[in-house]
């Protein structure tokens, strides 16, 4: 690439940057000034800058720590998507996983500077996020952690920027609604007859509720509703989880039920994608805690979906949410590969 297309950049050596030393502080106005200048002159809600040794920064301002606490209940991810000629680094936060708030940072990448930060961002090893809040003048540091980007997420970033930088865009590759619009991408139905025989016969981890006593507190309808809203809610926290691993994880989703017992399924086992330090896999798995917290969870175990004759209903792939069509020969080629796999009788005969 040309040195014109990676401009050159002289970061700012006085500035100084909230670190594990002044968490739950308040940041003092002189070492900050820049901060405060931003937050109480001109009241930025977020924004990002280049810190003393030349890394972006992002942050993002609460009214309160409760405020925070709210917010960002599960990890904040940053997204990348273009916009009238423009990148835009959307903060995403997870108040409501169902109703994710997105705070995109708009960057012009014909102009070298903000060129500077985007390419920054991606490449540089990780990227963190600072959460302030401003009360009666005074910005206190919360709390700060790191994002990362896998090299399929930088590669794709690039091109974005590398794009944005040689061509002007053409008006159908530009998304379509304004930037106080900025909303999840929805739900894509597909055949599940056109995934591979693989994805169908890893076990996983099963979900056990009683599904009976539920129908009889609530009604089936609404058992099922919050159910699904669930099973949303913890499939959204993968897709914006702060570590890249996670977010590029591809999964199956199965329902099953047996003798009024209800069995979810997550195929394959996620344990390892959650073995982090200092975090039990439980807090860490937003499928357990989420299924955890519902009245009629039983138990869980690790099993397959084909020897309960459970069906799957939602696939995720780096992302991207699938929901599963299943045709009237869906049951046969699922029995035929129970059989396969040496599950005895055929869970799929009466269905």
């Amino acid at each position: 690439m040309s040195e014109s297309f990676r401009p050159v950049f002289s970061p700012d050596p006085t500035l100084a940057s909230p670190s594990s030393r002044t968490m739950g502080e308040v940041l003092e106005a002189s070492a900050f000034s820049d901060l405060y200048h931003h937050v109480r002159d001109e009241g930025l809600p977020y924004f990002a800058r280049v810190n003393s040794e030349g890394d972006v920064e992002l942050f993002l301002v609460f009214e309160s720590i409760d405020a925070f606490s709210d917010a960002t209940r599960d990890a904040v991810s940053v997204e990348f998507k273009t916009y009238k000629g423009a990148l835009l680094a959307v903060i995403w936060t997870l108040a409501d996983p169902l109703e994710p708030l997105g705070f995109p940072l708009k960057l012009n990448i014909k102009q070298d500077d903000e060129r500077y930060m985007a390419l920054r961002m991606i490449e540089q090893p990780e990227l963190p996020i600072h959460y302030l809040s401003f009360a009666d003048g005074e910005i206190t540091h919360i709390f700060s952690e790191t994002c990362n980007f896998s090299a399929a997420e930088q590669a794709h970033v690039l091109g974005l920027i590398r794009y944005l930088y040689d061509e002007e865009p053409k008006e159908h590759e530009m998304q379509p609604t304004g930037i106080d619009e900025v909303k999840e991408e929805a739900l894509i139905s597909i055949a599940a007859g056109d995934l591979a025989d693989d994805v169908f016969a890893q076990a996983g981890t099963a979900y056990l509720f009683d599904y009976a006593k539920w129908v009889q507190a609530e009604g089936e309808e609404d058992a099922q509703a919050r159910l699904m809203q669930t099973v949303q809610q913890a499939v959204l926290v993968m897709r914006r989880h702060s570590r890249s691993e996670v977010r590029e994880s591809a999964f199956t989703i199965w329902a099953g039920e047996q003798q009024g017992v209800l069995w979810l399924f997550v195929t394959p086992m996620l344990y390892p994608l959650f073995e982090v330090v200092h975090t039990t896999e439980d807090e860490a798995n937003p499928f357990a805690r989420f299924l955890y917290a519902l009245p009629a969870y039983v138990e869980t175990v690790d099993a397959s979906p084909l020897a309960c004759g459970a069906y799957p209903i939602l696939r995720y792939e780096r992302g991207k949410v699938y929901h599963l069509e299943l045709d009237d020969s869906f049951a046969e080629r699922l029995s035929a590969l129970a059989k396969r796999h040496g599950i005895e009788g055929d869970p799929y005969c009466h269905t």
